[in-house]
């Protein structure tokens, strides 16, 4: 009897021999990507990479989302609203609170960030009733049920997604804020990660009594090209206490697997979430130095998914070749690997290369 796509997936977190390899071979891909490969004969229907998961036969897990890299975790989200209005451009706050600026007839562009929504502590105490586990809504709600009787129907891997702790620090006080707060009022953020930690174990213990929960995800992003945008000290004062916690109290629930979405080079963090609970890492983008061969060596026990240099799907069919046969092969042999790329698809890969890798990735 062929394995469901969960009996896979719980297979590779374990490092059990599946009867193959889970097929979640890219990340995603750039919106300019699918422009691209519709105009060389991607099916109209292929609007997003939403659209792309089950046109290109990913499996995944299905998401329920509480947080992520654009949310906190509030619920309900702030009404988005038009703050003040100047010539061409506007000041607009988002969902998630902070301010930005925009031009007005909607011309493509990054928004210009101006501000976060916490500055001090008075601030914090006033929006902390968004991010109450209790509060109707969050967990009983069509979305979550739907993703719960998703999973049943097709015997796929059910997570549950958050925003981590240094991403939701990062979320309420922005990133500056918060490397100055660490210093100057490090009880603000003693007081926000406790509220986090209530917040995650609430919706877990919430949400296990609805379904089994085979993954637990934690946004962070808090990692570039040159290491952490914070020292392993740190990371042991004001993040190690609160993971353990959320972890310990998940385990109580059967839950196994809780992993960690960070780019950049998170080499120096990678013990430190180990030591926290945390099972498994992505994307480690090769561009920033990570190699999955050298982390496999140093994390044995480490799930990993990605490692795939996107760089070369542009490259061509040989240079697609050494990647697969080089990078991934010998991270399959040693299992707890899903073979990824290490971001998203950028606009420069071909639809006849993709191909090409997805098929020499599953023959």
């Amino acid at each position: 009897m062929k394995a469901s796509i969960r009996d896979r997936f719980l297979a590779t977190c374990r490092f059990e021999k599946p009867d193959n390899p889970i097929r979640f071979e890219a990340m995603g891909v750039w919106p300019e990507t699918v422009d691209r490969w519709r105009n060389e004969g991607l099916p109209f229907y292929v609007f997003n990479d939403l659209a792309a998961i089950p046109y290109f036969r990913f499996e995944t897990w299905l998401p329920m989302l509480f947080g992520d890299h654009r949310n906190p975790g509030f619920f309900p989200a702030f009404v988005p609203r038009v703050i003040k209005k100047e010539g061409s451009t506007r000041i607009v706050r988002d969902f998630s609170g902070k301010t930005f600026k925009e031009f007005r007839d909607g011309s493509a562009s990054i928004p210009q960030h101006i501000d976060d929504p916490v500055h001090r502590r008075d601030d914090f105490r006033r929006l902390r009733w968004r991010l109450d586990p209790d509060i109707p809504g969050r967990v009983n709600n069509p979305m979550i049920d739907g993703a719960i009787a998703g999973a049943k129907l097709m015997s796929m891997p059910l997570a549950a997604q958050f925003s981590g702790l240094f991403g939701f620090h990062r979320h309420l006080l922005g990133v500056e804020r918060l490397m100055t707060t660490y210093f100057d009022d490090p009880e603000l953020l003693r007081s926000m990660a406790k509220v986090w930690v209530k917040l995650c174990s609430g919706v877990i213990n919430k949400v296990s009594k609805k379904a089994k929960v085979d993954l637990v995800v934690f946004w962070e992003d808090m990692c570039f090209r040159n290491g952490p945008l914070i020292s392993p000290k740190m990371f042991r004062k004001f993040m190690s206490p609160y993971y353990k916690q959320v972890i310990e109290n998940a385990k109580e629930h059967g839950i196994e697997n809780f992993w960690v979405d960070t780019d950049g080079d998170c080499s120096l963090i990678i013990p430190l979430f180990e030591e926290a609970g945390v099972t498994g890492m992505f994307p480690f983008e090769v561009q920033a130095g990570m190699d999955v061969r050298e982390v496999r060596k140093n994390h044995p026990n480490l799930v990993i998914w990605g490692g795939v240099d996107k760089r070369r799907l542009a490259e061509g069919k040989p240079a697609i070749e050494d990647e697969v046969n080089e990078r991934v092969a010998p991270m399959l042999a040693g299992g707890g690997y899903i073979p990824c790329t290490d971001h998203l698809v950028p606009p420069d890969v071909s639809l006849e290369n993709f191909r090409y890798y997805l098929d020499l990735m599953r023959s």
